[in-house]
């Protein structure tokens, strides 16, 4: 296995989405039961998953303050094996044009749980940092491993390099945690700051300190 970090490109965008649908897959991941509820019933509806994780990672490549990475695997013929999603906020981006708006989602999205779920995600990052929210540090939305390639250290592959970067803009990094994610930043430096339920399981809210 030979690993290595690029930024990622439409050409991915297949691949991205595949994994976030299995990496954080109804039936294992606790959001995304809220979020897609009928899919525990009929699995006919995970083609409706992958479509609209599709549609949410290519507006995240086209967003001036999102950086998108992808960990490809040498031996495999460069097939990509997981990604990371960081929002970077820019003062020079924000200028930029803004990605244009999505097509609706599926009829299993649950829009009201969508709803709560960014309330409260939104209401972290402002009792973390204040009114500018997470637009003075690295904030890591999403890391996601191909189910079949997991264990084998891929996500700290990408988890180290994002904290690479960030320190060498020398901001801090930030994350929401879910339960089974929290030993990985844990061993990586990251501090546990406060517990976030989110839909009746506890995740923490973390930070890994570059500006002391």
């Amino acid at each position: 296995m030979a690993i290595r970090v690029r930024e990622s490109t439409k050409d991915d965008l297949p691949a991205i989405a595949r994994i976030a649908a299995a990496a954080f897959h109804p039936k294992t991941d606790i959001i995304s039961a809220r979020i897609f509820p009928a899919q525990q019933q009929d699995a006919t509806l995970d083609n409706d998953i992958v479509s609209w994780r599709y549609a949410k990672k290519t507006a995240s490549l086209s967003s001036p303050h999102a950086l998108m990475v992808v960990a490809v695997d040498d031996s495999l013929n460069d097939q990509v094996v997981g990604f990371a999603l960081w929002d970077v906020y820019s003062e020079k981006a924000s200028n930029q044009p803004q990605p244009s708006a999505q097509k609706p989602p599926p009829p299993c999205f649950d829009q009201e749980a969508f709803a709560e779920l960014r309330a409260i995600v939104s209401s972290d990052h402002q009792e973390m940092f204040g009114e500018r929210g997470i637009k003075d540090v690295w904030h890591l939305d999403y890391l996601g491993v191909d189910p079949q390639q997991q264990r084998k250290g891929i996500g700290k592959i990408l988890l180290d390099w994002g904290i690479s970067r960030a320190a060498g803009d020398k901001k801090d990094c930030y994350l929401l945690a879910t339960p089974a994610g929290k030993p990985l930043y844990t061993k990586t430096g990251f501090e546990h700051v406060r517990v976030v339920p989110i839909f009746g399981v506890s995740h923490h809210s973390m930070l890994l300190r570059h500006n002391r």
